[in-house]
């Protein structure tokens, strides 16, 4: 049986979520690859392809997340990224941001963030 563009789609959605999920962890592939028992290159097949069930648990516990996390963005019908398409160093600055215990640090910065980006180059 052929696989759906909406499948292959979903299994997209997945893998993509679990490399965002893996770059905001700071975990490197073969990394989890040996916590979850495989090879970093079936991890890429994973972040690229699809991955069975019980991979998909273990991966989830890998990375900290709950395993309903790594299917967000996926609707009835309408298949969407749960990250956008920001860079890893994006992605780890939004991970690490509310771990920042002072509310005025993380007012200066956000405000030296929104500065830099309206810079002209």
């Amino acid at each position: 049986m052929r696989r759906s563009q909406a499948d292959k789609d979903v299994d997209a959605t997945v893998g993509t979520n679990i490399r965002r999920f893996r770059e905001i962890s700071g975990i490197s592939q073969k990394k989890l690859g040996d916590a979850i028992g495989v090879t970093f290159q079936q991890i890429q097949k994973y972040e690229s392809d699809r991955i069975s069930a019980s991979k998909l648990v273990e991966t989830a516990r890998t990375l900290g997340c709950d395993r309903n996390s790594l299917f967000a963005g996926i609707e009835i019908g309408d298949v969407t990224l749960a990250f956008p398409d920001h860079s890893t160093a994006a992605l780890k600055i939004a991970a690490n941001f509310d771990r920042i215990a002072s509310p005025e640090q993380r007012a200066a910065i956000a405000l030296l963030v929104a500065a830099l980006a309206t810079q002209e180059e």
